[in-house]
Parts: C-alpha cells; sequence; structure tokens
C-alpha cells in the first residue's frame, strides 16, 4: 500500500468567478515509504498546489488525498495531527525563521506536539545533524546566518517533528552546488534512516536524476507521465515541448552515442556516466 496517494484528485482556484483556474485535473499520484518522488512540470502545471494537498492546507474539490489508506479530509479535527506525520517544507522557508535561537527555532514543532524537553533536545540535535548544522550554531541567532544555513535551520524544523511524509517545495532553489548537495544529502540520509516517504518538487533536473526514485511530470494541471529517471529523461521530446529539459548527463550521452558510443540510456546523472566512460576506456 503506498503510504501517502492521490486520487483523481481536481482543484479550482476561485469557481464559479470569471478568474477560476484549473489548478488540478484528476491527478492520480502515489509514494511509497522509503521512496523519493519527484514532481516536475512547466510553471503553472499545478506542482504547488498538489503538494498542499498532501498534509490538508487545500482539500480537493472531488477526489481524495489518502495517508495509509484514510482519507485525511473526512475527519476536520484530525487535520492537526496529520500536518505532524506529514512535514511540508515550501519555498524559501528561511522566512518564516523567528525565535531567538536557532535551537529554540527547531524545537518549535516538537513542542507543540507535547514532547518531554529530553525528547524535544534530542529531536533537535538529531534534525541538526541531518541538515549539516553544528553543536555551535544553535545557540546563535538564525538571522545572523547566511541564506543556506538559515534554510537548514527551517528544513530541520520539519524534520523534527520526525514526519513519515516528507514534502518539500523546491528545497534547495538559489543555493550554489555544494549548499544543494548537501541539504539534498540530508535528505536522502533522512529517508533512509527513518524510512519516510519523501516528495520533492524542483526544477532542477540534474536534482531529480540523482535524488529521486520516481518522477511525475505535471503538464497544464494534469499528470502527463510518470517512472524512473531513466524512463521519464528518455521522453526528451515531450518534456522540452513542455518547456522542462533534460539533465546535461542525458544531453552528452546523446551527442556521445551519435559518434558511436554505447552509452546505456539508463544512465542519466553525470556520476555514472563518468563512471561508465572510465571503465570502458579502461577497458581499450
Amino acid at each position: 500500500m503506498a503510504k501517502i496517494e492521490l486520487q483523481n484528485v481536481c482543484y479550482t482556484y476561485g469557481p464559479g468567478t470569471p478568474y477560476a483556474k484549473i489548478a488540478l485535473k484528476d491527478v492520480s499520484l502515489s509514494v511509497e515509504a522509503g521512496k523519493i518522488t519527484g514532481i516536475i512540470g512547466h510553471t503553472g502545471s499545478g506542482k504547488s498546489t498538489l503538494v498542499r494537498m498532501l498534509n490538508g492546507l487545500l482539500a480537493p474539490d472531488s477526489g481524495r488525498v489518502l495517508l495509509d489508506g484514510v482519507d485525511i479530509n473526512a475527519d476536520k479535527k484530525a487535520l492537526a495531527s496529520v500536518r505532524c506525520r506529514v512535514g511540508l517544507v515550501m519555498q524559501y522557508p528561511e522566512y518564516q525563521l523567528f525565535d531567538e535561537t536557532v535551537e529554540k527555532d527547531i524545537a518549535f514543532g516538537p513542542r507543540n506536539m507535547g514532547l518531554s524537553s529530553e525528547d524535544i533536545a534530542a529531536r533537535v540535535r538529531e534534525a541538526a545533524g541531518f541538515t549539516g548544522l553544528s553543536e555551535e550554531i544553535l545557540s546563535k541567532s538564525p538571522f545572523d546566518l547566511s541564506g543556506g544555513q538559515k534554510r537548514r535551520v527551517a528544513i530541520a524544523g520539519i524534520l523534527a517533528m520526525k514526519p513519515e511524509v516528507l514534502v518539500l517545495d523546491e528545497p534547495a532553489a538559489g543555493l550554489d552546488p555544494k549548499g544543494r548537495r548537501e541539504i539534498l544529502g540530508g535528505l536522502l540520509r533522512y529517508r533512509d534512516t527513518t524510512g519516510a516517504a519523501v516528495v520533492i518538487v524542483s526544477h532542477n533536473m540534474e536534482d531529480m536524476a540523482s535524488y529521486a526514485d520516481s518522477i511525475v511530470v505535471l503538464r497544464q494541471a494534469q499528470t502527463a507521465f510518470e517512472g524512473t529517471p531513466a524512463e521519464v529523461f528518455a521522453r526528451r521530446g515531450e518534456l522540452e515541448e513542455n518547456g522542462l529539459r533534460v539533465p546535461d548527463a542525458v544531453r552528452i550521452a546523446d551527442k556521445l552515442r551519435e559518434r558511436g558510443v554505447p552509452v546505456p540510456e539508463e544512465i542519466c546523472t553525470v556520476e555514472a556516466e563518468a563512471a561508465y566512460l572510465a571503465e570502458l576506456l579502461s577497458l581499450k
């Protein structure tokens, strides 16, 4: 059974008005525990609306959102519990920091869950570890940190709640390559340690190729197609028609095949491509 699932979800902003806009139309999606699902699509395709559905910030006009097989919108009183189980990190979450120290900011969610001081302290340090925050930073004001460090603090605040489903909208947007690797690597460690289901929305195709187990492509409020990264990026023509690009490694592989180098179709990351070419050269 999927950990979290959308079944034939539809949603329209401003229904019945001249400004009505269909955001999602008959969208179905399932995410298993221990898997990372990437969501890609052109601006306006419905990605941000979709992630707000996953923890009940938006309720569908029709269709269902299931968590462990239970409709999260069936009982509005249970939504607070759902939002502890489904952690949502919106774009630029660092703008939501507010407390006087990093430690207190990360502890906000666990404290509201009614945990003991000992459990809160343990969760804060565990979440800081996942996001690469040092012990010394915990006592600092979050407003004295760099942009990348603030992003880590904000993500750590969600991880400290130990969500069973972690949903992130462009978690590495605006960061340099090193910062991207550190944040996404931390999310990978969180998945591996806890077995959580993870959903990541991103415009960065290299990130999707490197970290996602499967990718869902949205187009004009609907699911266009889905599959493994290799399967999705093999449909490069359809992606480009919808304003999406394939990873650089896929483009390079295409050029190499044109020159007679038999690069396997499933290779879609720079690391895998480099390893394949190194092995190929060693055989010559």
